[in-house]
């Protein structure tokens, strides 16, 4: 809009151009938002903002710099202060004293780096980072030219909350208080090292004391939760029972000896010692799947009868596995299948009611699982107590059975399951080889 004041006297030359070539007319007018803009001469002048409703301001004393091109200062240096309305560098500036900004500190890339001792007390203000230069003009902020050149949200700071309409993009950890989108044990003073293989030290504790003495600190902290297996209280459980019956199944017949004794764990980690053994001599020589050569195969009204290469050694009611057989249009004779009966050592039958009678002589496999099945004799006390019965084998831990019924199936299995059946604090495994006396339970420490 344009002016209506008194202008100042004598008036200033002014341009819409860099270079002062194009003439502007002096009062000049600005748009409906009150902006405008001009290039002059280097120089001191004062301004004045009239218009229609508005109280006439003279803004005096404002320096238009010269452009820092033109003229170029290679180097500048002094012992005194630097007052500047706008000061560009294209190198370096090195400040080794306190260096205040009362107006916008504008940068493309601003480097911080923590000073030996601290400058003295902060001064009160704002750092406003936006995402583009904002042209020198020479009028007042108003709400609509902030509102247009605001900066990222309200300031992305770190007290209050901040809104990203755009996606982001983190290239380092990013850590949580929670509750979202996760806790993160790390904000709450924890850290993380090698979960794979965690920190272990070696400590000593006597039966009455609660002070752990330790020969080695690999990686702990003050605060740090630790885990002490057999530091906690004896348990409260009854006698590990006996396996007084220790039958094989899958594979019968066997001259392998087999002895099995149970260790009961509480729901704090806590065990008995090992019960008294019990064995079988007839245990097959190797548990696990077994083969058996099978040369043919003969149906009679249902009743699949086969005929094996040697001794079949095969339990009645095992469950095993037939392969090697063509078949024919209307016979299956491949599978798995559940043994009927043992007529002889060297057959054994299958129930196959509604199929067509069928006769096949191959050299076919029947493939089965060689058990240990064991009971345990006697009656428990106190069931509740008891998370779990460990199995072992020859004095080596082979299996578990969960709940408070020790009743068992061993096989050969690599390393044995460990179930639970209700949520808790997890203690270490047991001891691969047989406790011999009552164990206590876990110790945790906060």
């Amino acid at each position: 809009m344009p002016a209506s004041g008194q202008p100042c006297a004598p008036l200033a030359l002014i341009y819409s151009d860099p270079g002062l070539t194009q003439a502007l007319a002096n009062p000049t007018a600005s748009d409906g938002l009150g902006n405008y803009f001009f290039y002059a001469a280097p120089g001191k002048y004062e301004i004045e903002i009239s218009g229609p409703g508005i109280n006439t301001k003279q803004l005096p004393n404002v320096i238009l710099p010269n452009d820092p091109s033109a003229p170029a200062f290679n180097s500048l240096s002094t012992t005194g202060a630097i007052s500047a309305f706008s000061l560009n560098l294209t190198g370096n500036l090195t400040v080794n004293g306190s260096t205040t900004v009362l107006g916008n500190l504008a940068s493309g890339t601003l480097n911080l780096t923590n000073q030996a001792s601290s400058p003295g007390t902060a001064g009160a203000g704002t750092v406003n980072l936006y995402t583009k230069p904002i042209s020198a003009c020479t009028t007042p902020m108003t709400p609509a030219l902030r509102s247009a050149r605001s900066p990222i949200t309200s300031g992305a700071q770190t007290n209050v909350t901040n809104t990203f309409t755009a996606s982001q993009n983190f290239d380092n950890d990013v850590h949580s208080k929670g509750p979202n989108p996760t806790f993160d044990i790390m904000r709450y003073g924890g850290y993380v090292q090698n979960y794979l293989t965690p920190q272990t030290m070696t400590c000593n504790i006597s039966a009455t004391s609660t002070t752990l003495s330790c020969t080695s600190n690999p990686d702990f902290q003050n605060g740090h939760g630790v885990v002490v297996p057999l530091a906690g209280p004896l348990p409260a459980l009854p006698t590990a029972p006996t396996p007084t019956q220790v039958t094989p199944i899958g594979v019968i017949n066997g001259s392998t000896a087999y002895s099995y004794q149970y260790v009961l764990e509480d729901y704090s980690g806590g065990l008995t010692a090992a019960g008294t053994s019990g064995s079988t001599t007839t245990g097959a020589a190797t548990l696990g799947i077994n083969t058996v050569a099978v040369a043919g195969v003969n149906r009679v009204s249902g009743l699949d009868t086969f005929t094996c290469a040697s001794n079949c050694n095969l339990s009645v009611g095992a469950q095993v596995q037939i392969s090697g057989f063509s078949g024919g249009a209307s016979s299956m004779v491949n599978g798995t299948v559940i043994v009927n009966s043992a007529p002889t050592n060297t057959t054994f039958t299958v129930l196959e009611p509604g199929f067509n009678d069928y006769s096949e002589t191959a050299a076919a496999t029947v493939s089965v699982r060689a058990c240990n099945e064991i009971f345990p004799g006697g009656s428990l006390g106190s069931e509740s107590v008891i998370l779990r019965s460990w199995i072992y084998r020859n004095g080596s831990l082979v299996g578990v059975s969960p709940g408070q019924d020790p009743f068992s199936w061993t096989v050969a299995r690599a390393s044995p399951r460990r179930v639970m059946c209700q949520q808790r604090r997890q203690a270490p495994r047991p001891p691969t080889t047989l406790p011999r006396r009552l164990s206590a339970a876990v110790a945790l420490t906060p």
